[in-house]
């Protein structure tokens, strides 16, 4: 029993520390916004050939009503038309999601279609390529 109790924290910690470390991706940024766009590439999800799951981290260069950063959970569907919804979101007022979120919603949004050349056009092809590769 004494050695079973150090695995299993040794275990919970490696668990959870994977869960709070993410492996931000920078994939895209705006030109006259300089925002940035980061994909965890480890924690894309395929629910079937053509639904995809995937966070995106939104950092700014400049607070937009006092917030810097967002982090949102999102369904694609990379079949033809190319469409997106949120999942959920959480907004914080320091960079790269760090600290406690300022506003979270949880509630799904409409599906939308990404505009032609968009950096969200962009971002959806990054990620239904990478999924196509796992």
């Amino acid at each position: 029993m004494k050695k079973f109790i150090p695995l299993a924290a040794l275990f919970i910690s490696l668990v959870f520390s994977s869960v709070c470390f993410a492996e931000w991706t920078l994939v895209s940024t705006g030109d006259v916004s300089g925002v940035r766009f980061y994909i965890d590439f480890d924690r894309i999800q395929i629910k079937n050939k053509r639904s995809v799951f995937f966070w995106l981290l939104r950092d700014r260069a400049k607070p937009v009503h006092g917030d810097l950063s967002s982090k949102t959970f999102w369904e694609a569907d990379c079949g033809i038309p190319l469409k997106i919804r949120g999942l959920s979101v959480s907004v914080y007022k320091q960079p790269m999601a760090q600290g406690e979120p300022s506003k979270s919603k949880k509630k799904p949004s409409e599906w939308n279609y990404p505009p032609p050349d968009s950096s969200i056009e962009f971002i959806l092809n990054k990620v239904c390529a990478a999924a196509e590769k796992k």
